[in-house]
């Protein structure tokens, strides 16, 4: 694949104000317009998308949404979440993802689904095979592997990737455990291509120059695109020491985004902090007027916000215009 581009982005789930908490289309719509400069591939329903948490209704919605000329294009690539707690329950939701799609094509170009490890701490590697080889069998799409030990509790150790790497639909292999055991083992991969999850160093992963992953899958290009852009850019352009400085600049910020959504008592502090960031680039100096809704119903408070703001202006991020108000 020579035209690979190595940059995708989990996209945020923004809610309307309903108990049921149902796609915002309008919100969204806009969210995906603000990055779409510097990112067109997007993983609905992620873990930053809170896929884990996301009701059937509101998958539906999304899947929509993606089938909604004029939202999304071909030149725009979508994988979408089938997480679930059990073997069964991937499956169920893979099959709807599967079936809403066949009935009514994707304005986007259709990637495949994301689908992680069994949830149980005590899987052996042979239950982890026997997950995959099930989905596999109880669906036709691409499929992209998906290493969340912080959420399933288990681990995809590289012999067993390499084993289900012989099938031509395991398309892509996504690490967010930040140990990086299957990058770094040296097995075959096959046809599929790694992408780093785990934020920080982001220059240092790639494999030109020295690194393991062919690109990033990260919840940072929400807010972050045009910075994690730039990388890629520079990298590509073989200017590797401008790369490094913008990924140790990138990093740092990073680091104290997620810090500072460490104390809330709600969601993953991952998805709260990107959840604020773009709060914050979508309405500007009026972000504290507009709620910022979560996947629980509670919305991010005024100080936490405030405080993400102060960290993107010392970056010299732009945060007063608003891309919702321009």
């Amino acid at each position: 694949m020579t035209d690979f581009d190595p940059l995708w982005v989990p996209v945020l789930t923004h809610y309307d104000a309903t108990p049921e908490r149902r796609l915002d289309r309008e919100r969204t719509a806009a969210h995906l317009s603000h990055i779409a400069p510097y990112v067109r591939q997007y993983l609905i329903a992620g873990t930053t998308g809170d896929g884990w948490e996301m009701s059937d209704q509101t998958l539906a919605d999304w899947i929509d949404l993606a089938q909604t000329p004029g939202i999304l294009t071909k030149d725009q690539t979508v994988l979408f979440g089938a997480f679930g707690d059990t073997t069964d329950a991937v499956i169920e939701r893979a099959q709807m993802i599967e079936r809403t799609i066949a009935a009514k094509p994707l304005a986007a170009s259709y990637a495949g689904l994301t689908v992680c490890a069994p949830v149980s701490k005590d899987a052996t590697q042979d239950e982890i095979a026997e997950h995959f080889r099930r989905v596999l069998a109880a669906t036709t799409s691409p499929i992209a592997i998906y290493q969340l030990p912080q959420v399933v509790h288990c681990e995809i150790a590289p012999d067993t990737f390499a084993m289900l790497a012989g099938s031509e639909r395991i398309t892509l292999f996504k690490d967010t455990s930040g140990e990086d055991r299957v990058a770094a083992s040296g097995v075959s991969t096959g046809t599929a291509k790694l992408l780093r999850g785990a934020e920080g160093d982001y220059a240092a992963h790639l494999k030109k120059p020295d690194g393991a992953y062919d690109g990033w899958l990260l919840s940072t290009a929400n807010g972050l695109a045009p910075q994690l852009r730039a990388i890629a850019d520079k990298g590509a352009a073989g200017d590797w020491k401008e790369a490094a400085t913008a990924s140790d600049a990138l990093t740092k910020l990073v680091a104290s985004l997620f810090a500072a959504a460490d104390g809330l008592p709600f969601g993953n502090p991952f998805s709260n902090s990107n959840r604020a960031v773009d709060h914050i680039l979508a309405y500007g100096t009026d972000f504290k007027n507009v709620p910022a809704m979560t996947a629980s119903g509670e919305t991010l408070p005024d100080a936490f916000l405030s405080a993400i703001e102060t960290l993107l202006k010392d970056a010299g991020i732009e945060t007063t215009t608003g891309y919702r108000r321009s």
